[in-house]
């Protein structure tokens, strides 16, 4: 891979940066290629460059993103779709919800909707890759790799981080996409909002005796949800939603039995787990950072929020807090005023920390309705699931608002 987008610590120091974005992962990525389009002269710090090389036996990974229409339109405005077309991704056209304990259900059809699909499904590191490409071939974009921020400081007319080795970097905004445990957003001194839900998430990826379908297979159990994303060559990927205690149990399980148990907790819809591959769990935490912004920063993705994944909407908000903020940025270059600026950042802040709060809650809102603990609640899915299956408009609406994003999209989501 040519290392021309690369850059040292004593050539970044030397310069005035327009943005610099703390965090080179999905979303940093993305801000920082629609901002390379838009000539402002962008630096990424990043612990390491992704593998660009693709290899179609390469193994799956087991982080996976179910990308929505409008983070579709956001890759192909930037440039970074046709990367992942020629790696690997997969459209899914059907949703299937139901319930352990009841005979609730619901069903979701593309073909309902006048859509061609639902969604991708695409490993979380292939999106990366994909993304990188577009940035690294932009002039005014360069990438400083492996170095460690010791200290912000946003008391100037101006963002300075201190790296380790006594650089500073200095630059009108500092955006921080470096993740739910953000370095820059705790140096910032800008607290969290936190829930913890005492569940963790067990995900991987699955072969199964039976077709997948197109389809994304999601089952409320005791224990919490088990969902089936369909990847290509009737691979899924996982994810098994679990009481926290039991995370290092689901780890330390045999590949044989962790096929059992997988293929307990989907009801067999798929018949039987017949391949795993790695695994990995983590616990779930809801963050909302208490502020999107200050003079000279802005977060973005999981350094600013973080949701029940069970929907994958989590890498799509901040896709969409990317899109926001570059319009944002460009509009405020537009009109002359200091991207840096407070009052400009705040159009940033009352644009997506409302929605993306409003989705966190909808998402624990579905959680609490299929939590199996109160014998009322499962009288009331008894009852309500199966009309709200049958009412095609109420449903096309919850999935188009998913699917497409809702109200005031930014612009490279259209």
């Amino acid at each position: 891979m040519n290392d021309h987008y690369l850059i040292n610590a004593t050539d970044a120091a030397s310069q005035q940066w327009d943005v610099i974005v703390v965090g080179g992962g999905m979303v940093g990525a993305a801000l920082a290629v629609g901002l390379g389009k838009e000539n402002f002269k962008v630096l990424v710090l990043e612990r390491q460059a992704p593998d660009l090389d693709w290899n179609p036996n390469s193994a799956y990974q087991s982080r996976v993103s179910a990308l929505t229409r409008a983070s579709e339109n956001i890759l192909k405005n930037l440039g970074a779709w046709p990367g992942i077309e020629r790696r690997r991704y997969h459209p899914f056209t059907a949703m299937h919800v139901w319930d352990e304990v009841s005979p609730a259900e619901m069903h979701f059809s593309a073909e309902d909707m006048g859509e061609p699909n639902l969604g991708y499904t695409v490993e979380n590191k292939l999106v990366q890759a994909a993304i990188w490409e577009p940035m690294i071939e932009l002039a005014n974009v360069k990438v400083l790799i492996g170095e460690n921020i010791e200290n912000l400081d946003l008391k100037s007319e101006q963002a300075c981080l201190l790296l380790e080795g006594g650089f500073e970097l200095n630059a009108d905004l500092v955006v921080a996409a470096d993740g739910a445990m953000s370095q820059v957003r705790q140096l910032a001194n800008i607290g969290l909002e936190t829930h913890d839900y005492e569940q963790c998430a067990v995900v991987g990826c699955v072969k199964t005796e039976l077709s997948h379908q197109d389809t994304c297979w999601q089952r409320y159990c005791k224990d919490g949800p088990f969902a089936f994303l369909g990847m290509v060559n009737n691979v899924s990927s996982v994810a098994w939603y679990l009481p926290i205690d039991k995370m290092q149990w689901a780890l330390s399980l045999s590949d044989e039995l962790f096929a059992e148990q997988l293929s307990q907790a989907s009801d067999w819809k798929l018949g039987s787990v017949t391949e795993v591959a790695q695994r990995t769990a983590f616990p779930l935490v809801r963050r909302h950072a208490e502020h999107y912004v200050k003079p000279h920063l802005a977060l973005v993705g999981d350094a600013a929020h973080t949701i029940n994944p069970q929907a994958g909407q989590g890498v799509n908000l901040g896709f969409l807090d990317a899109a926001a903020l570059i319009e944002t940025l460009v509009e405020a270059r537009k009109n002359n005023k200091p991207i840096g600026q407070f009052s400009v950042l705040r159009r940033y802040e009352r644009w997506r920390r409302g929605d993306n709060a409003l989705v966190q809650r909808s998402m624990e809102g579905f959680d609490w309705l299929f939590k199996q603990d109160a014998s009322l609640k499962t009288s009331f899915r008894k009852m309500v699931l199966p009309i709200a299956n049958n009412i095609k408009p109420v449903k096309n609406l919850l999935m188009s608002q998913a699917l497409n994003g809702r109200e005031a999209l930014p612009k490279l989501a259209k």
